[in-house]
């Protein structure tokens, strides 16, 4: 689900909410409820891709520390590259084998201090093979519908929510093949809404058993296929005439108007949820965490240039720049709101932490964030062997204005997609800087698709995002920002060089013969420190790290004297 594929409007101008045409087109009046009682984050972040995000969440950790950079295939633990291999430029030998059965995931946690743990939905930790295909194994003590794959066969009960690879296990009560089911039971048994009616049988066999729970409702929706509407929803309301509420020449097709069907009856289950939730007696101490894994791929027409970085005519997530998978804003950004599913003042623990209502915040805070907060907030630590990159949010909870994690993040994806390749990013504050390893080797063309070349393309990129979200103007080679550059760069580089992080490997015949480290950029005049000593002399191999006999270009008193 994209920051955008909501009414809920998460951009902001001058302070204001701005309510573009896509939160104009897609109605999620849950969120609308949620966002009303409770903290919306206009800078939440995930992964580009599902495993990671998901993984992230489970773990605690950045995707460059778990390893699990790509989505994990359903069938077996083999590289996986959207779009087919390239010949010079592979992917590294990440965790394809999903989640490492050394991690100490955040249901386990949760289930060793007396909590009935509860997953109903997509699971795509790893492929069938391994262990942790398997949710229970994670800490679940209930699993239902969750297995390695990442998407259902269909999300029709008439199709039996698919078959073969891709069939969705567990709801063969919901299944009407064979039958002509009316429409009502069209509704009841479709895919969002069978597996909502499962949470429901689940939560409430905890609170009859008087043990405090934490639900996993993980939707398949709103991911593809989008062929089938939700009957949930309304189709025939989501037209656009004369493709006039998006850019010139975008037509709303049946695809679009399905996905804002799934978009629809998703946002149904959790109002549904939280309607029961009060009905069972225990919304006013039940906190709602709602995320999205990756960035948007609503179906809408993307009219762009094959040269890397792609130039998207118009984006699925406007206005920010790119989709699911992008090193763009559009890849990782998604919506996030928290709140308590009934506000209620009285309750001790909305005393300990009085979510603010309507209330909106415009920090940097990451997937990987969840696993340190849940557990700070139940007074449990967490667990020594697992070092995680999430902190504590929790201060926001309490409306602590004085308290701001730390502002910064970075996106690690060694890949090829469709969408996107081969990329690292970096933000902190309101600037980002991109990396793309192919465009590092300036006599080597490792793209020959569609006339695109390598040779003599800059491979850094630098927005400002506070003026310029849709990162349509890149300052890297302006000379103003060159020092901001070289810095970031360099943060970058530690960041992932701290998190132990794999590249990507350079490959010739068909062998592999070296790994594609990130280069500083070329920028021989700039003196970061203004130590008079310019920065890639006292990084003398221009990798970014201070190496034995190197000096640190961003300390002026980190200085060897020069010899002629």
């Amino acid at each position: 689900m994209g920051w955008q594929d909501t009414s809920v409007p998460f951009y902001y101008q001058n302070g204001q909410p701005v309510k573009t045409a896509l939160n104009n087109f897609y109605k999620t009046p849950s969120m609308e409820r949620l966002a009303a009682q409770g903290l919306k984050f206009t800078n939440a972040y995930s992964c580009p891709v599902c495993s990671p995000g998901r993984t992230s969440l489970m773990t605690g950790k950045n995707s460059a520390r778990h390893r699990v950079t790509n989505w994990t295939n359903a069938t077996s633990a083999t590289l996986n590259e959207s779009g087919g291999a390239l010949p010079h430029i592979q992917a590294p030998q990440w965790n394809m084998g999903g989640m490492a059965e050394t991690e100490i995931p955040l249901p386990r946690v949760l289930q060793n201090a007396g909590y009935r743990t509860i997953t109903v939905g997509k699971a795509h930790f790893a492929p069938p093979s391994r262990l942790f295909s398997n949710p229970i194994h994670l800490g679940f003590d209930v699993n239902i519908a969750g297995s390695s794959i990442g998407q259902p066969g269909s999300y029709r009960s008439q199709d039996n929510f698919g078959s073969g690879t891709y069939h969705v296990p567990d709801l063969e009560e919901y299944h009407t093949q064979g039958t002509s089911p009316t429409d009502e039971k069209k509704k009841q048994n479709f895919l969002t809404n069978a597996l909502t009616q499962e949470m429901k049988k689940q939560i409430k066999r905890a609170v009859d058993d008087n043990v405090p729970f934490f639900a996993y409702m993980t939707h398949y929706a709103v991911h593809q296929p989008h062929g089938n509407p939700d009957p949930n929803g309304d189709y025939d309301t989501y037209t656009v005439p004369n493709g006039s509420a998006f850019e010139s020449g975008v037509q709303v097709n049946a695809s679009l108007r399905t996905f804002a069907t799934l978009i629809e009856g998703m946002d149904k289950s959790l109002g549904d949820l939280m309607d029961y939730l009060k009905e069972l007696g225990v919304a006013d101490k039940t906190l709602v965490i709602f995320m999205s894994d990756n960035g948007g791929d609503a179906p809408i027409q993307q009219n762009y240039s094959h040269n890397i970085p792609m130039i998207e005519k118009v984006s699925a997530v406007a206005p920010l720049r790119g989709r699911k998978c992008s090193r763009y804003e559009g890849g990782t950004r998604v919506p996030m709101i928290v709140g308590w599913a009934e506000v209620d003042p009285e309750n001790p623990i909305q005393q300990e932490y009085p979510i603010p209502q309507n209330a909106v915040n415009h920090d940097i805070v990451a997937m990987w964030d969840i696993y340190p907060t849940i557990l700070s907030m139940l007074k449990l630590k967490v667990p020594v062997e697992q070092k995680v990159d999430g902190e504590d949010i929790s201060p926001y909870f309490q409306g602590d204005a004085s308290f701001h994690r730390t502002q910064k993040i970075y996106h690690h994806y060694p890949h090829h997609h469709t969408y996107a390749n081969f990329y690292s990013t970096y933000r902190e504050r309101d600037w980002k800087v991109i990396y793309n390893y192919i465009d590092q080797y300036a006599h080597t063309d490792l793209w020959t698709s569609n006339g695109y070349t390598t040779a003599g393309r800059f491979p850094w990129q630098l927005f400002n995002l506070k003026d310029d979200i849709s990162e349509s103007n890149d300052l890297a080679q302006d000379p103003a920002h060159q020092v901001r550059l070289m810095r970031m760069a360099r943060a970058l580089i530690r960041e992932l060089n701290q998190a132990n992080a794999q590249y990507p490997v350079l490959k010739k015949d068909g062998k592999i013969i070296a790994t594609a480290y990130i280069r500083m950029p070329d920028l021989p005049d700039v003196d970061s420190d203004g130590d008079g000593v310019p920065d890639l002399i006292e990084d003398a191999n221009g990798n970014g790290l201070i190496d034995p006999g190197e000096t640190d270009p961003d300390d002026p008193s980190s200085v060897v004297p020069l010899q002629e």
